[in-house]
């Protein structure tokens, strides 16, 4: 299983960064810059080959892709005077050329996200962690979603495994919030019917139970919510995978923004710390995910491919957020704002991303070493 979990790995961040790594070469490429190298991985070379003066190989080191653009990251007069260099372009030609990688992670998401709800009957799910959240587009409804199911058990006895979705009891419909909760407790001891949606199969069945008389656990089951969201009309069947990506981005920025708040609240910064990831996370989330079948992987490399767009946003030294806005302060003051300047705060803040994805590894070794071993 080791093997099959990696392989996945690999091909759900591959496709993610070489992605993005194809959106500079391709604005590159057609702004007249020259592309010194693209690869898929890292040295050594396993295979190249030169065609139109780019380098193309494949590397030992099959993590991620490399894109070296001709006098983009470099201090060299020569090539900057070089009309097929980056340098010898303007403000436009150079910001298309560093958002490219933004621009193509956003449309491969929209894309993906596309074609899984349209595969699924213009539905998709999202497990909440905010339950009070409400999407900004599509029709939404809240089901009571099975984290765990207690041990002799109604629910073990039942059959019923954690994912399952429970959709109603007794035949009343449990979108409504306190349906599941005055269901169970007026029924204390007595049957009950259940229709649970299998997340696996998509298969909804109705399963009889038989509670028990602890008020504190009928069922026996631990659950949260998930939210089911129908893109109705043909507008948004149309631009179901715009909307959806809006949708996975607005509700990102608020658990995020919870995650702040709860920060600063509590004085800690465990609970944000434990949500960013770098690889080894990336891993740890792929090897779970990957257990409920393509979809779901699918899934994870479209909300990835907007992570990394989002990310790439940022203002921070090597991102191309940080490279963007050198090219609008070098319109402002090209003497002041210069590349050299540029160079120099890239290489500093390089060492403060080094530092921070060594302790980002460490924490998710720690984290998720239950799943990865």
């Amino acid at each position: 299983m080791l093997i099959v979990d990696l392989i996945i790995f690999i091909i759900v961040l591959n496709s993610v960064v070489i992605v993005h790594e194809l959106g500079h070469f391709f604005f590159a490429k057609k702004t007249g810059v020259r592309v010194e190298e693209f690869g898929i991985g890292f040295p050594p070379k396993l295979w190249k080959k030169v065609k139109n003066g780019t380098e193309y190989f494949i590397g030992l080191i099959p993590f991620g892709g490399l894109n070296k653009i001709y006098g983009m990251d470099e201090i060299d007069d020569e090539k900057d005077k070089d009309p097929y260099s980056y340098e010898g372009r303007g403000p436009l030609a150079k910001s298309l050329i560093c958002l490219g990688g933004v621009f193509m992670n956003l449309a491969f998401a929209v894309i993906l996200f596309y074609v899984l709800i349209a595969s699924s009957s213009f539905q998709m799910s999202q497990n909440m962690v905010l339950s009070q959240y409400h999407f900004p587009f599509g029709e939404q409804k809240n089901y009571p979603f099975i984290a765990e199911v207690y041990e002799n058990t109604p629910a073990a006895s039942a059959g019923i495994q954690p994912k399952d979705i429970i959709l109603a009891v007794n035949g009343k419909d449990t979108a409504n919030n306190e349906v599941l909760g005055l269901e169970t407790e007026n029924n204390l001891g007595k049957e009950v019917s259940l229709t649970v949606l299998d997340k696996q199969t998509k298969e909804v069945e109705e399963i009889k139970v038989t509670l028990s008389a602890d008020k504190e656990k009928p069922l026996g089951i631990a659950y949260g919510k998930t939210a089911f969201i129908n893109y109705n009309t043909w507008g948004e069947k149309v631009f179901s995978g715009f909307l959806h990506s809006w949708n996975i981005l607005d509700y990102s920025f608020n658990v995020f923004g919870s995650l702040i708040g709860y920060s600063f609240e509590n004085k800690t910064a465990k609970p944000l710390a434990y949500s960013m990831t770098g690889p080894v996370g990336i891993y740890a989330i792929t090897k779970i995910i990957s257990q409920d079948g393509w979809f779901q992987t699918i899934n994870l490399i479209a909300v990835l491919s907007l992570a990394l767009a989002f990310s790439n946003l940022l203002p921070l030294p090597a991102l191309d957020g940080a490279k963007f806005l050198f090219i609008i302060l070098g319109v402002v003051n090209k003497k002041v704002f210069s590349k050299k300047l540029e160079m120099a705060i890239e290489q500093a803040g390089m060492f403060v991303l080094i530092f921070l994805a060594i302790c980002i590894v460490f924490k998710d070794f720690v984290q998720f070493k239950e799943i990865i071993f």
